[in-house]
């Protein structure tokens, strides 16, 4: 009896236990998915609604972000009730609605992705429909043009060039259609002209499908340029649509730096400015003549130009400013043997500031010489005169000029005064000015040929009567070019 009474207690107990077990509060995240992993829609529908679905009802409200990828712009093409959908307790199933703005779709063919961002409290299995593609037709009755440029146009606008182009349309029309243009950044009439004209646009003639056309890039001198410039078809909404995919080409705007070291090597004397670099004339045989120097260098920094400099020094000896010697651009002294010194055939010589007749000097210029790689180069190149060149020295009667006078010879005397400027000198011993313009100069430099590095061709005339007098035929070749004196020259490196 005891025993039956003891067992009955121990299935009370047991039962009372199961009875007062707490509440199962454990979370399990439901699984979210798209309803289908496609929608195709028309765009003259106006829009549609895309389903997500839970595996199992929403314990609580849930919030799910969608990531958006599109062919078509959003607010301007489609537009969404929201980037992310709220789904409420109890609730097994949530929708999003897709606005499409058909007056703005022109394209036969675009997309939208939705795709399920993950959460916290959901999961998502990457075999399920995490991404739904919207996929939009439109029976698009208006013209595709398609825009046809040489594949790797690259031009250097310091030596501008013109290419063809063609537009194609997909259907002819029955009246003349305009086609707009967009070049990027560049600006029409200023860096680039359309069939030699300031506009942006190309009229197809009624019934034509085709139509060529010739872009022009303008004239820039920009040292280092490199940029891409897009070139593409504008959209004229009711009017045509760019093809996709063939209606824009890219161009290459490139003008690359010059490296200058196989030619500037040696300092100039006297720690002036520049390189000194050696000069010789050709003569009519063939052969190079001379070596005078003259001090080159790049004419400001990240700059494909070269100037020559007059290079004055403190003289140890008379304690004035004197110019450093046979330091001139393209040897112009040579150029005029008759104003060399010689007494016995002419007391007039060219004066400047210098012990001797080796320091005669025309003034030098900036911006003397433009050099331009060629293309696929590193090395070689074209060089170019951007415009005429003025050069001009002093002359007077030598023997004055270097006579002795309070404070030593007229020359050191002037030069205190005007501290090296001769520009600036007053002296009575100075009676004229000469004056040599270089109207062309035309060149090319291979910095990988040590024996003819630069070679140039210069055109020359003067203000002066005995400019080429008596100069030594045997020397200096020098023929006339359509009323200018043409003369050859090499360049290399000291």
């Amino acid at each position: 009896m005891n025993r039956i009474i003891i067992l009955l207690s121990a299935v009370a107990l047991f039962s009372l236990a199961a009875c007062n077990q707490e509440k199962d509060t454990r979370y399990f995240a439901p699984e979210i998915s798209f309803e289908n992993g496609s929608y195709p829609v028309k765009s003259e529908d106006g829009g549609l609604d895309v389903a997500v679905t839970l595996s199992r009802p929403a314990t609580q409200e849930l919030t799910i972000n969608l990531n958006i990828e599109s062919s078509l712009q959003e607010e301007l093409q489609f537009k969404l009730s929201s980037h992310s959908l709220s789904i409420a307790e109890g609730a097994s199933s949530a929708s999003l609605h897709i606005t499409l703005v058909d007056d703005e779709i022109w394209d036969t063919e675009s997309w939208i992705d939705l795709i399920l961002a993950p959460g916290t409290r959901y999961t998502l299995n990457p075999d399920s429909n995490c991404t739904a593609r919207v996929s939009i037709s439109k029976d698009v009755q208006l013209p595709a043009i398609k825009l046809i440029v040489p594949s790797g146009v690259e031009i250097n606008p310091y030596l501008p060039e013109t290419f063809n182009c063609v537009l194609e349309t997909s259907r002819a029309q029955a009246r003349n259609m305009a086609v707009q243009l967009d070049f990027g950044d560049l600006v029409c009439g200023k860096d680039y002209l359309i069939n030699g004209e300031a506009t942006t646009v190309v009229t197809f003639p009624a019934g034509t499908e085709w139509i060529p056309f010739k872009v022009q890039i303008l004239y820039q001198d920009v040292s280092g340029i490199d940029k891409h410039a897009v070139l593409s078809v504008v959209q004229q909404k009711g009017q045509y649509v760019p093809a996709a995919g063939v209606s824009e080409a890219d161009i290459h705007l490139y003008d690359p730096m010059v490296d200058f070291k196989p030619l500037l090597r040696t300092s100039a004397l006297q720690n002036g400015a520049g390189f000194q670099i050696r000069q010789a004339f050709k003569g009519p045989d063939g052969a190079w003549e001379g070596n005078t120097n003259v001090d080159l260098g790049q004419s400001s920094e990240g700059s494909n130009y070269l100037r020559c400099y007059r290079n004055m020094f403190d003289h140890p000896s008379f304690g004035c400013r004197a110019n450093a010697s046979v330091s001139q651009p393209l040897r112009i002294s040579d150029l005029f043997p008759v104003y060399e010194y010689n007494v016995s055939k002419n007391p007039v010589a060219i004066l400047d500031y210098g012990n001797d007749q080796g320091h005669r000097q025309f003034t030098p210029v900036d911006s003397l010489m433009r050099f331009v790689l060629d293309k696929g180069e590193t090395q070689k190149g074209g060089i170019y005169l951007t415009k005429p060149r003025t050069f001009e020295a002093r002359i007077g009667t030598y023997a004055e000029w270097q006579a002795d006078e309070a404070g030593g010879k007229a020359w050191v005397v002037d030069s205190k005064a005007t501290k090296g400027d001769i520009a600036a000198s007053t002296h009575h011993a100075i009676t004229g000015r000469i004056s040599v313009t270089l109207h062309k100069l035309e060149g090319r430099f291979d910095f990988s040929n040590s024996s003819e590095p630069v070679l140039l061709t210069a055109w020359f005339s003067s203000d002066s009567d005995q400019f080429l007098q008596e100069i030594d035929n045997t020397k200096i070749a020098a023929t006339q070019e359509d009323g200018l004196w043409k003369i050859e020259y090499k360049l290399w490196p000291r």
